[in-house]
């Protein structure tokens, strides 16, 4: 796949869904002022590049239509050109299996764009794999289009401390102040074991103790939000510290959110998805974007 410049890409299938992420791109690729490059990854097909719908006809002259793959970035690329009338959107069939063709777009991409039910007619468990895939292995954040959430809400941002939640706080308050919305720095703290009676002070604060906890929890928030506040002073931002664990936390956060973010890993140690991530790209109530490491 040739370099474009950066651009917003977005992946198409043969379903319906898939104009659900046709829509979120081409808003996306409207807001940031660039373009939208519609990719079908197809095992078998022959290759064929585009700057406008029509040259999947031209380049199969002789054919009543293009072979199906063509039809489908077609419908992607008419779509998102009537709703965004201006924005440039070229399309292409590429070879290849989604998930690599897809990693392979996303290094000179800004944001790839993905439906939350798949990339081709598959099972609902293949298709998990490919989303699990590309947000691991990407070159740029992946939105997922998944529930609407709530159009008016805020952004809401997961927290943990680690550098990958740092990313996606630095993704979180630029998309807040692109969009001009409220920022929610969401982070899930969960109660220690309590102590044994008599091994501790009366009044004393204990590390590991709730209260402890607590504290910190409210430093990591005030420092996960603090040098993006300067940067970014017109972002209004509330800490939300919810006692739980971290999925359910978010996934709540998310049924009042327009948007949720966070980082690809986390605090897990390997270079895989954390758990976190992999749970609220499959059941996130609203799009999620997964920042990369």
């Amino acid at each position: 796949m040739a370099s474009m410049g950066r651009h917003v890409v977005v992946g198409v299938d043969d379903s319906d869904n898939c104009l659900i992420a046709v829509d979120a791109a081409a808003a996306e690729a409207a807001l940031r002022r660039l373009p939208l490059h519609v990719v079908h990854a197809a095992v078998h097909a022959a290759v064929h590049a585009a700057v406008h719908a029509d040259s999947f006809a031209a380049a199969h002259s002789g054919a009543a239509q293009p072979p199906e793959p063509g039809r489908w970035v077609d419908r992607a690329v008419r779509r998102a050109e009537a709703g965004h009338p201006g924005l440039t959107v070229t399309g292409e069939v590429a070879r290849g299996r989604p998930c690599p063709v897809l990693v392979a777009a996303s290094r000179d991409a800004e944001l790839v764009v993905i439906g939350d039910r798949g990339l081709g007619a598959l099972a609902r468990a293949l298709v998990e794999t490919v989303a699990g895939g590309l947000v691991m292995r990407a070159s740029c954040p992946v939105l997922v289009t998944r529930g609407p959430g709530d159009p008016d809400g805020p952004i809401a941002v997961g927290v943990d401390g680690s550098a990958d939640s740092q990313s996606a706080a630095g993704f979180a308050f630029a998309e807040a102040d692109l969009r001009g919305r409220r920022l929610a720095v969401v982070h899930a703290w969960t109660r220690p074991e309590p102590q044994m009676p008599g091994s501790v002070m009366p009044g004393a604060i204990v590390p590991g103790t709730a209260v402890s906890v607590r504290i910190g929890a409210e430093q990591l928030v005030s420092e996960a939000s603090a040098g993006w506040c300067e940067k970014y002073p017109d972002v209004a931002v509330s800490e939300v510290l919810v006692h739980g664990y971290p999925r359910h936390a978010l996934v709540d956060a998310g049924e009042s959110a327009s948007l949720m973010i966070v980082g690809a890993g986390g605090r897990t140690t390997t270079a895989g998805l954390g758990p976190v991530s992999r749970h609220l790209v499959y059941r996130a109530p609203c799009p999620v974007v997964v920042v990369p490491r």
